[in-house]
Parts: structure tokens; C-alpha cells; sequence
């Protein structure tokens, strides 16, 4: 169905766009001076995920096929907003960029 595909593309490119961009941002304001190295980190960390998801993603192909996505991804997906929910009280302060680089 072309249609429900071109219409997950555009959710995922409106709900996901931006986050790269939003979460540099709040990563270099909330290192000060460690920024270069927390933007580093922060490149490493996403080519980490996406070289262990084409690895993972392999390992589930060959060895379950394609119908073994779905469960592993809901599994993915659950523990990923277990993480967020607990790390929301831990994380990024919310306020204005200003008022949390004037501290700094």
C-alpha cells in the first residue's frame, strides 16, 4: 500500500526531523566547555546505532526472517520509552538556552 508508506514517511520525517538538530543543541549547552567532546560522543553514539542495527537487523534476518521485525522492534520501541520516562526527570533542563548558559 503506497499510500499508508508515503504517509509514514511524512509522520517520521515531521516527528523525527528536527531531533538531530534539537538534541545537538541541548548537548552543547548543557556540556559548556566539554561541548566538542559530547558532539563527538554524540556522533559516535548515533553511527554505533545505526552499523549495530544493520548488524542486529542481519543476524534477525538470516536467522528468523523478516517476521521476526515486528516483536523486536515493539521490544526496542517499549524500552525506549521505559528510558525516556525515567531519564525525563534527569535530563535536559527545559527553560530558555540563555538562562542555562549564563551559569556556565
Amino acid at each position: 500500500m503506497p499510500a499508508a508508506i508515503y504517509i509514514g514517511v511524512a509522520v517520521w520525517g515531521l516527528m523525527f526531523g528536527g531531533a538531530a538538530t534539537l538534541l545537538q543543541t541541548a548537548l552543547a549547552d548543557t556540556a559548556g566547555d566539554g561541548a566538542d567532546v559530547a558532539l563527538s560522543m554524540n556522533v559516535v553514539a548515533w553511527n554505533s546505532a545505526i552499523a549495530g542495527g544493520g548488524l542486529v537487523g542481519g543476524v534477525l534476518l538470516d536467522t528468523w526472517g523478516a517476521s521476526s521485525f515486528p516483536p523486536v522492534l515493539v521490544a526496542l520501541l517499549t524500552i525506549a520509552l521505559v528510558i525516556t520516562g525515567t531519564a525525563r526527570t534527569h535530563g535536559f533542563q527545559a527553560g530558555s538556552r540563555h538562562a542555562h548558559s549564563v551559569g556556565h
